[in-house]
């Protein structure tokens, strides 16, 4: 349903993300428009769920996949602005103690140094289709920080080379865990979904909430033939080389990935960051401008954000990609204060564009919304 379907211009916006929709071989498209923190538009094209023809709709709820990175840098920057964390505060020394799985046979250690060089072996492993997010990670050797690990550039000498690592974004939900002695999912649940009434995004106030959101939630497809095959995430493969690793296939919520929502419940949580009602409008600013490199190089990441200039607009947003399975896009153009939001249930949204690059204007949709705009 289109909130907003007697103008002209959101006519067209229709018929353009539809037709984005089928040439990207997406079966189920949800997306809102927030303009001045008001949904303007809304709507879902094609099908949640093929085989009960369950259409897909503004509430219906996705994976929202790395569209969690910005909940978590939100948090982590309300934990800075009570002091109760730095920036520039070392990983090794906040996990020094915590306990890690090693691999085969359930080990474990309260050793961060045997942990990192646990990855260190992992990394080096070609049959592991994940190997390269373990990479040159030199935390036992090197000053690695928080920033870091929120900036993408904890590889090889901290804060020089931007190479964008869900994995390693994810272990600040552990760093979030120790600083505050609380889960990270009651983290979100306390400093944003719970005050924004987001009542349709796991993690949720209650379980029973959480059950209704996961009984709704889309189905996921990957194009096959003429057609489309139901699909899951992480792949058999992945889930292969993690179990004979001796690592927890089980997908879980961390601090890059694992969320569920709609397009409304994401577009409070946008709303919120633009009154500053999540964090300071001081955290927010660093949070929406580029990484410099130790060289002074500039970065496609702020904290917890892409952040890119084009055409003297600034643009903030995030993307979100599991492939074969799932993909998002949030995309905020702060000087004409709008924003779109998308959630698909293929990954024709995200993976043919390779946006962890740094440029959302590779995205269709994006170029789509940036030239729609008043």
């Amino acid at each position: 349903m289109a909130l907003a379907a007697n103008s002209n211009r959101f006519t067209i916006l229709e018929t353009e993300v539809d037709r984005l929709r089928q040439e990207l071989a997406i079966p189920g498209l949800s997306m809102a428009v927030v303009q001045s923190q008001e949904v303007v538009f809304a709507r879902g094209w094609g099908h949640a769920d093929l085989e009960r023809q369950i259409p897909a709709a503004p509430d219906t709820p996705y994976q929202i996949d790395s569209l969690t990175k910005p909940f978590a840098a939100a948090v982590l920057m309300k934990l800075v602005e009570q002091g109760r964390l730095s920036l520039d505060d070392s990983i090794a020394e906040i996990l020094h103690d915590e306990v890690f799985a090693l691999g085969p046979r359930g080990q474990v250690s309260r050793d961060y140094h045997n942990y990192c060089q646990r990855i260190r072996e992992l990394s080096e492993d070609p049959s592991l289709p994940f190997a390269f997010l373990l990479q040159d990670y030199r935390g036992d050797t090197e000053p690695v920080t928080v920033r870091h690990h929120l900036t993408h550039t904890a590889q090889g000498v901290p804060g020089t080379t931007y190479c964008y690592n869900g994995f390693l974004f994810g272990a600040l939900a552990s760093v979030l865990e120790k600083v505050s002695g609380q889960p990270f999912r009651d983290l979100i649940v306390e400093h944003i979904t719970a005050p924004l009434g987001m009542t349709d995004t796991v993690p949720g106030a209650t379980e029973m909430q959480e059950q209704q959101v996961l009984a709704r939630q889309a189905k996921y497809y990957r194009a096959h033939g003429s057609g489309f095959e139901p699909s899951d995430w992480p792949p058999p493969e992945w889930i292969e080389a993690m179990e004979r690793c001796g690592l927890d296939s089980t997908p879980s919520l961390n601090a890059g990935a694992g969320m569920i929502s709609n397009v409304l419940d994401l577009a409070k949580f946008d709303a919120a960051m633009d009154r500053d009602a999540i964090v300071s409008a001081q955290s927010k600013a660093l949070m929406f401008a580029a990484t410099r490199s130790n060289s002074g190089e500039r970065r496609p990441y702020g904290l917890g954000w892409f952040i890119q200039d084009s055409d003297n607009h600034r643009l903030v947003w995030h993307n979100g990609d599991a492939p074969g399975a799932h993909s998002s896009l949030l995309f905020k153009v702060p000087a004409a204060d709008h924003t779109l939001i998308l959630l698909a249930n293929s990954d024709g949204a995200s993976s043919p564009f390779d946006l962890t690059k740094g440029n959302v204007l590779d995205s269709p949709f994006a170029r789509l919304f940036l030239h729609w705009l008043p």
